[in-house]
Parts: structure tokens; C-alpha cells; sequence
């Protein structure tokens, strides 16, 4: 199974690079048509067939395949909730962030450079002839634009790694990808141009303080004369040299969200995975892959079950069928005990039972091993206390030990507190506000899909389920839709306008929309039952509070 996701994984990823090298011909094509106009059908194209042009259009899809490298290495599956500020900052200082910030760095400066060479020759090389004199002089505006390539690929990076990008997300409906690359092209091309804006304005200072360094380090390596400096505000100003150096690095930075945008897309395409094992086959079942250990593939296989629920009667057919012979339901049963484990461990979550199980665990005292016989007549038991290791008799002096050991982790943990409330450390390490619930609910997309798909199945069931394989467990499953709905309503929002700050504010606000969606996904999945059984769902053994929580369904009071 190991090996067929990465399979999968790594043929989306390569379509998701072609599609986007595709897209680049009409990308450079207008920006050539944009800075040296319309010069016929054949000179615009002849463009492609130049030395230079030729190894530019190789570097090129390189640097796709550097992105959609960048995007199989940093992908995630649900949103990134930072529980300290202690843990943001190991974030930035960690290798992986500072690797990634050095492999943007270069790729889109080399990105910047051919595109350079392509749309504008004159800035496509670092040395020029010089205007007064028969020598060659260092290009400045060459040396200045590709820098700003590199500053826009660390931007870049720093953006992706913290931001909801590099998370691959389920869209509320599904199109397919050239309609929804079609969509996307006009924003993508206005937050281009405005993010290349703004970047410049910054470029511009920063190119000012320490522009002068890399000038010298450049003329002392390549021994190249200088002509016209760019070392003054006035001559960094220049219109022209911003609009070209502004639309080229547009041009950047929309290659690398167009490329963010095609991966994405092919990784959340719909996959269906088979029911049942077949000769020669190398797909995974569908009930493996829900109880995966992949957190993509996982996620895969919830989006297949959602779908298979609402729309394949084909399949629910065969989760409804029964062995023969024994009339067995193994397929619902494989399908259920994959889907039910998941839910119950994220109402744990909710109701925050993981720690509290974990502390009972290690404070829960070993077990003593009974006697194994009540009377002293028998000889076995006069045997074995006679052959009674007297090393047992020497446990005694262990436990002031043990006291003691209580006595110094207690300090410690005192200690420890007491050095949590100074200020810094407090700053520091103190946990954000609803650190713990937005962790939480961040991972709240796969029950999304598996509450949806339980719901559409068991709406079907009320017809199609010839021999009550899912009737059986009915009971179980609107008892732990109603426990989900408690938990999710119980872990609401603490009062406070500390809370409201936090959540209309963060930069990441991934993790708030799937508590809304899953607030509305438990009660459209509710209903979507009562709707179909009507007053037969009071016919379901519950406990009173949930019955009466299905009356309130009935009645359609609950909003």
C-alpha cells in the first residue's frame, strides 16, 4: 500500500509540473508581445529558437520541477496550530525552513533571470558593452532584477511554509481542474502583480543598504567596469527599470502559485478505491486505506467514501450484500469498524479524555498476581513457600526510595512552575489562547467526509438495505452522531475578547472554518436521517436525553 501511494503521489505531482511548464508558452509569449510589441507570427515565435532563448526554456520547467519538489517534501494534510511562541520561532530557526528559504532563494532567481533573457535581452546577461568607452561594464539592472527575484523566492517561501498553501484541502465542490484553473487565472494574476508591487517598494530600501556589497563582490570576482551605478534613491526610482522588474516578477510569482494551484488540484482528485480484493490487484481496499497511517491517503480514501455514499448505487450494493454462505455483512462491518474508531477518538479529543487516560494509565498500580491456591494443605503451596526467592523479602527498604523520588519530582514540577510565571518564560512558552481547541479542530476534515458519507448511507439504507446490515448498528451510529454534536457544541469558544482577537486575526484561519463546517456537517447529517425514518428513528434504542435530542430533530428546532 506504502508503495502505490507514492506511486500516485508522485504522478500527480509530474502532472501537475506539466501542466504548468504548458502554461508558460503563452506566459512568455505575452510578456515579449507586452515589452517589445507585435512583430508577426513568425518573430514572436522565433523567439523560442534563439541560443539564449533555448537553455532559458530549459531552466525553465527546472524550476517547476523544483516547486513541485518544494510541494512533495512540505505538503500537509491539515492546517499548522502553533500551541507556544517558543514553537513559531523553533519553526523558523528549524533546518527544513532554512533549506527551503535557500532552495527559493536560487530557483527563482534563475526563474526571474530567464525570463529575463526571453522578454528582454538587453537585461538577460550581467555584463553590457559600455556607453563611453570600448570595454565591457557590469549590467547593473541585470544584477539588480535577478536579486529581486531572489527576494521575492524567499518571500515566497516564508509565505508558503506558514501559510495555508502548502495544505491540501478539500474544495466544497468539485470541478473539474481546468475549470477550476480557468477561474483562478484572473485573481491569480491580480495578487501577482500586487504582491510583486509591494515587494518592490521593500526591494528598494533593502537594495539601498546593501546593494553597494554585492556591486563590489561582483566587479572584484568578474573584473568588469562600471558604468552606471544604481547606488542613489533617484536611479533606483526608474519607471521603466520598476515596470519591467515589477511585471517579470509578477510573472514569478504567479508561476509559483500556479504551481501551488496544480498541485493541489491533482492531489484532491477523486480516486475511487475498490471494495473488494481482486486478482492481480495493487490498490488498497477501501476500509485499509481509511485506517491508513498517511495522512493524505487517509484523506483520499474519506473524500472516496463520501462520494460512494451520496452518489454510487452501484457500490453501496455491494457494502449492503452479505456472504454466502453464513449471511455475514463482513463488507459493512469492514467498512464501519474503520470509520468508527476515527470518530470516537476525535469526540475523545473533544472532550479532552487522550490526557486524562494517559495520566490514569501510569498512575494505575501494577497488578498483584492472586494466589494460586486458597488452602495451606496443599503440597504445592507448602512447595512453592518454601522455594519463595528471598530477594522478594528485600523490597521493603525500596520505598522511602520511591517517597524520595516523589518528593524531588514534585519540587521539580513546583520549580518548574514557579520559573513558568516569570514574564519572558510565560511569553515564550505560556500557551496561546485556544491553542488546544484549534489543534483540535484542525483536524476536523476527515470527519467531515466520514460523517457525510454515514449519513448519505444510512438515508440510502432505508430502502436499499434488503437485509438490515446497517439497521443492526443503527443505534450505535446516531448515538455517536449526537455524543459528536455535545462534544463539538461543549468545545465551543470560551468567553472573552481575547478569543473573537485570535480567531478573526490569525493567519491561519483553516482550522476555524472546519469548526463551522463541522458544526454544520453534524446537524445536515442528522437531519438528513430523521428526514428519511421520520417517527421510525424513535423506534432506535437510545438513552432519554439522546431521544429527546431526536424529537427536537423531528420537529426541526434544532438550528
Amino acid at each position: 500500500m506504502r508503495s502505490w501511494f507514492h506511486e500516485q503521489l508522485l504522478a500527480r505531482a509530474i502532472a501537475s509540473a506539466v501542466w504548468t511548464t504548458v502554461l508558460q508558452v503563452p506566459l512568455v509569449l505575452g510578456l515579449k508581445l507586452l515589452f517589445s510589441g507585435y512583430q508577426g507570427l513568425w518573430n514572436s515565435f522565433s523567439l523560442f529558437l534563439h541560443y539564449g532563448s533555448i537553455f532559458s526554456l530549459l531552466m525553465i520547467p527546472l524550476c517547476i520541477c523544483g516547486f513541485t519538489f518544494t510541494h512533495l517534501k512540505c505538503y500537509r494534510a491539515e492546517p499548522l496550530v502553533f500551541s507556544t511562541r517558543w514553537a513559531v520561532l523553533k519553526q523558523l530557526s528549524s533546518p527544513s525552513f532554512l533549506l527551503l528559504l535557500a532552495w527559493y532563494f536560487n530557483i527563482t532567481g534563475v526563474l526571474m533571470n530567464s525570463y529575463f533573457a526571453m522578454a528582454l535581452p538587453f537585461l538577460g546577461s550581467l555584463s553590457t558593452q559600455c556607453s563611453e568607452r570600448q570595454e565591457w561594464c557590469l549590467n547593473e539592472p541585470h544584477l539588480f532584477g535577478v536579486f529581486f527575484g531572489c527576494w521575492l523566492g524567499l518571500c515566497e517561501a516564508g509565505d508558503y511554509f506558514f501559510s495555508d498553501r502548502r495544505i491540501v484541502k478539500v474544495p466544497h465542490v468539485q470541478l473539474n481542474i481546468k475549470v477550476a484553473v480557468r477561474s483562478s487565472i484572473s485573481s491569480l494574476i491580480k495578487n501577482s502583480l500586487s504582491v510583486s508591487f509591494k515587494r518592490y517598494v521593500v526591494y528598494i530600501f533593502l537594495y539601498l543598504l546593501f546593494g553597494g556589497f554585492v556591486r563590489s563582490y561582483i566587479l572584484a570576482v568578474t573584473r568588469l567596469a562600471m558604468d552606471e551605478p544604481l547606488d542613489t534613491f533617484v536611479t533606483l526610482i526608474n519607471i521603466s527599470l520598476a515596470l519591467r522588474c515589477i511585471l517579470i516578477g509578477s510573472a514569478c510569482v504567479f508561476t509559483i502559485r500556479l504551481s501551488d494551484l496544480f498541485f493541489q488540484l491533482y492531489q484532491i482528485k477523486p480516486i475511487s478505491f475498490p471494495l473488494l480484493r481482486l486478482v492481480d490487484e495493487t490498490t488498497p481496499l477501501l476500509q485499509e486505506s481509511l485506517s491508513s497511517n498517511s495522512a493524505l491517503l487517509r484523506l483520499w480514501a474519506c473524500r472516496d467514501w463520501s462520494i460512494l455514499a451520496e452518489h454510487s448505487s452501484e457500490q453501496r450494493s455491494v457494502i449492503f450484500s452479505v456472504s454466502q454462505p453464513g449471511n455475514h455483512p463482513h463488507n459493512w462491518n469492514n467498512i464501519f469498524s474503520a470509520i468508527q474508531p476515527q470518530c470516537l477518538h476525535f469526540i475523545s479529543l473533544l472532550k479532552g479524555e487522550n490526557k486524562t487516560a494517559k495520566t490514569e494509565k501510569k498512575e494505575m498500580p501494577a497488578p498483584q498476581s492472586p494466589a494460586p491456591y486458597d488452602t495451606f494443605s496443599s503440597p504445592v503451596r507448602m512447595r512453592s513457600m518454601a522455594l519463595t526467592s528471598p530477594s522478594k523479602v528485600s523490597d521493603s527498604p525500596s520505598l522511602p526510595k520511591s517517597t524520595l523520588q516523589c518528593k524531588i519530582q514534585s519540587k521539580l514540577q513546583e520549580a518548574l512552575e514557579n520559573l513558568k510565571k516569570k514574564p519572558v518564560i510565560n511569553f515564550l512558552w505560556g500557551e496561546l489562547p485556544d491553542a488546544k481547541r484549534r489543534q483540535t479542530f484542525a483536524k476536523a476534515e476527515p470527519i467531515i467526509l466520514l460523517v457525510e458519507g454515514l449519513s448519505h448511507f444510512v438515508a440510502a439504507s432505508f430502502v436499499e438495505d434488503k437485509f438490515g446490515v446497517v439497521q443492526k448498528d443503527l443505534p450505535e451510529i446516531l448515538s455517536m452522531l449526537l455524543d459528536l454534536q455535545a462534544a463539538v457544541e461543549q468545545r465551543g469558544p470560551p468567553s472573552g475578547a481575547i478569543t473573537k482577537r485570535t480567531e478573526a486575526f490569525t493567519s491561519s484561519p483553516t482550522d476555524v472554518q472546519l469548526k463551522y463546517r463541522l458544526k454544520r456537517a453534524i446537524k445536515s447529517s442528522i437531519y438528513r436521517i430523521v428526514v428519511r425514518f421520520q417517527l421510525h428513528i424513535l423506534n432506535v434504542p437510545l438513552p432519554p436525553t439522546q431521544k429527546r435530542m431526536l424529537e427536537q430533530y423531528l420537529e426541526f428546532i434544532v438550528g
